[in-house]
């Protein structure tokens, strides 16, 4: 199951007709299943709802076979809806259910999928592994510590 924002609550979705489909026709995957390990690279994408809302906004998408409705939280300040969801990288299609209504955003790219339905769509991509530390290749530029004069003067061991 895909991580949250400590903002978010997740529903699971019970099957509708007016449950938009995935590119391809269906929904793939059964409640329940494992997740694979592609998840270990998902990356957080915030979604934001920009316009008028009575009482709640969901966003769901094939990120989660369009099975768990993500609720996004109202941001007092601007009146704006938003959630961050850990996705794995690739194409994805996504509506909003706001006030128990589907909808797409107006304001984010869309597109349609097999059967003709409009759907909000993103491309996660893989995030950016931070760049590792550089190795010195010349320890001579370096200046280690001396070891202490003692440690010179080991006993040697009897091997008995």
């Amino acid at each position: 199951r895909a991580g949250m924002g400590a903002t978010g609550s997740k529903d699971k979705l019970g099957g509708s007709p007016s449950m938009p489909q995935m590119a391809g026709g269906g929904m793939p995957g059964a409640p329940g299943e494992m997740q694979s390990p592609e998840l270990k690279c998902a990356v957080p994408v915030a979604f934001r709802w920009h316009h008028a809302a009575q009482r709640e906004v969901y966003v769901v998408g094939s990120f989660s076979n369009w099975q768990t409705k993500i609720r996004l939280t109202r941001e007092p300040e601007t009146d704006a809806y938003s959630t961050v969801v850990q996705i794995v990288p690739g194409i994805h299609q996504y509506k909003f259910i706001v006030d128990g209504e589907w909808r797409c955003a107006q304001d984010q790219p869309r597109c349609l999928d097999s059967v003709g339905n409009e759907n909000n769509c993103l491309e996660v991509e893989e995030a950016e592994a931070p760049e590792p530390e550089p190795l010195d290749d010349d320890p001579g530029g370096r200046e280690e510590p001396p070891s202490p004069r003692s440690s010179y003067n080991c006993q040697s061991v009897d091997p008995d």
